[in-house]
């Protein structure tokens, strides 16, 4: 009797891991918008718990020992995290801080160079502006040595669900995913894309696949 339900137990614990980790990559019940896919609406608070498990590292050591990290930081509604806000958070090794603020829920953290050998830090957020919005991604390029008053360049691309970015040769390479809710007995569909976007924010491509 005691192995029967420790083998329940198990086995339910198991069904909550593997659906708590893929609910984001692939919309199940509840999904994004409490349908089973990435729509509009935030039935059940489903885009605030998706954005809660957006993942990535939120934190990259620069060669020079500067720490950087981004947190979230304010949002309107704790629920669907509509124009939500994060801090990006500079620490150099002497602990000198300075930090500046910006949209959308920022993860995956990034740095790399360009061909004359500039440093750059590549964040990826995700930004809902409304209730009725569809999220999207925004990419923001950082130039360093990093200060309070610099501007990030931004750079919105299509779908909620992007990838680590990667930074080879002066350009900034990520794929982003659209998902599409069905209709009445059909299934969701998603539509990828390759950008690849140069750090001084031109979009060179975005090819569908």
């Amino acid at each position: 009797m005691m192995k029967t339900k420790l083998y329940i137990a198990a086995v339910i614990m198991a069904g909550l891991l593997i659906y708590g980790e893929g609910v984001y990559a692939f919309p199940g019940p509840g999904g994004f918008n409490g349908t089973g896919s990435f729509g509009n609406s935030d039935n059940h608070g489903g885009f605030a718990a998706k954005m809660l498990r957006f993942g990535g590292s939120s934190f990259v050591v620069g060669s020079d020992g500067t720490s950087y990290i981004a947190s979230l930081n304010a949002v309107d509604n704790a629920t669907t995290l509509v124009n939500a806000t994060s801090k990006l958070l500079a620490i150099t090794s002497s602990g000198t801080k300075q930090s500046i603020t910006l949209n959308g829920i920022v993860r995956k953290l990034v740095i790399g160079q360009d061909a004359s050998s500039n440093n750059y830090l590549v964040a990826v957020a995700v930004v809902k502006s409304s209730a009725a919005a569809s999220p999207s991604t925004v990419l923001y390029i950082v130039s360093l040595p990093f200060s309070q008053s610099v501007t990030p360049v931004s750079v919105s691309l299509n779908g909620a669900k992007a990838s680590r970015p990667e930074i080879v040769n002066g350009n900034v390479y990520i794929t982003t995913t659209v998902w599409t809710a069905g209709t009445s007995g059909s299934a969701a569909t998603k539509t990828s894309y390759l950008n690849v976007v140069k750090l001084n924010g031109t979009i060179v491509s975005q090819v569908q696949y």
